[in-house]
């Protein structure tokens, strides 16, 4: 497993209250300690490198953020779809239903949301 899947897998689920790279709404600007979680997360998600394997996919669908993170939450999004191939979409049916397995899996609302929205929108052009 890469390290930077593990890393996050540490870190968790990063903290709310970063959406569109701002403050939260009760503007109160963040901890040193919460931005610097923030930064350690948006590191290791760039660091992934894709395709990952069902494992890492597994570790990061259950420590998405529940909160819009300046783009970083594509970046993750990205880095998730990438275990499966529309090639393993369009030709092997059980991986369909594995994916579909995957994102149930996820602690995010707003990620599981988007993660959906996008495979109905492959399916809908593909299939």
């Amino acid at each position: 497993m890469q390290d930077a899947v593990l890393k996050i897998q540490r870190l968790g689920a990063p903290p709310e209250g970063f959406e569109d790279g701002g403050c939260p709404e009760d503007d109160v600007f963040p901890s040193d300690e919460i931005l610097d979680l923030w930064d350690e997360y948006q590191d290791a998600v760039v660091a992934i490198r894709q395709p990952i394997t069902l494992e890492e996919a597994e570790v990061l669908i259950k420590c998405c953020p529940t909160d819009r993170m300046a783009g970083v939450e594509w970046s993750l999004l990205h880095c998730i779809e990438s275990y499966i191939s529309n090639r393993d979409l369009q030709d092997k049916p059980g991986e369909l239903e594995k994916y579909k397995n995957l994102i149930k899996k996820c602690n995010s609302d707003m990620m599981k949301g988007m993660l959906l929205e996008r495979l109905e929108s492959y399916l809908s052009q593909y299939h």
